[in-house]
């Protein structure tokens, strides 16, 4: 008798349906199996940075990434890039205070999401201080607009990964499947861009960004990992009952 042909796609089958809930905004069993793992990975490479970063004042790849991205022309992307740098301090809380509140009043659950990945800010503002980098010295890169404080992990970098990604996610439910690949492309440009600008302002390491991004990636898959009763459907939205009573 001959062999029956594997399916090799088989394997794929149950990452690749992970990653639509994922993408659709409605995590089932499927995405929690590999939600868990996932976040526990991205923990681990951001454990992995941060002893490097403690071992070693500057980091082998940091200064010729820095030089590269200081030196290329990026044309007219440095006008959002700009804006990404004056979004600090007081102005980060606002923005994220204020897109909170609106999914809140929009629908629980997003509002729910988006105040649980914020937490991952005060995560990093902890971290700083215990690991107290000091941003990139004028000798080595062009300062751009001097900052004040610790460098590790990217306070911007943190902010606008969990802020772009829950975003996305909370969303998603609401735009048709044709549209919602184009909600997370907007929110890895955003996210990408956010890099890229830290370094190009001197403000941070390559290192440091890279920190940042993982401890918003992790805590944002955390959050998405966490059990059903925690996270309410969709639809459950403020006035559902009023919408009800009124049909």
């Amino acid at each position: 008798m001959s062999a029956q042909p594997q399916d090799t796609t088989a394997p794929l089958a149950e990452p690749k349906q992970a990653a639509a809930e994922v993408i659709a905004g409605r995590p089932g069993p499927t995405a929690r199996r590999w939600l868990g793992p996932a976040a526990l990975i991205v923990f681990v490479l951001f454990a992995i940075d941060t002893f490097l970063v403690v071992q070693n004042d500057v980091l082998p790849f940091d200064i010729s990434i820095a030089t590269f991205i200081q030196q290329f022309n990026w044309g007219p992307l440095v006008y959002p890039m700009e804006l990404i740098n004056l979004s600090a301090g007081i102005w980060q809380v606002l923005i994220g205070a204020v897109a909170v509140v609106a999914l809140f009043i929009f629908e629980r659950r997003a509002g729910w999401l988006l105040l649980i990945g914020s937490i991952s800010s005060g995560l990093d503002n902890i971290i700083k201080l215990v690991i107290s980098r000091q941003r990139p010295p004028a000798d080595l890169v062009h300062i751009l607009n001097p900052t004040t404080g610790f460098s590790f992990p990217s306070g911007h970098a943190v902010f606008f990964t969990w802020l772009s990604f829950m975003l996305a996610f909370s969303l998603a439910p609401r735009f048709t499947p044709r549209i919602r690949p184009i909600l997370w492309i907007v929110a890895g440009i955003v996210i990408v861009l956010t890099c890229i600008a830290r370094v190009w302002a001197g403000a941070h390491w390559p290192s440091d960004v890279l920190g940042g991004v993982l401890l918003g990636i992790g805590w944002s898959a955390f959050v998405l990992w966490l059990p059903e009763r925690w996270l309410p459907s969709p639809t459950f939205n403020w006035f559902r009952r009023r919408a009800r009573a009124a049909s």
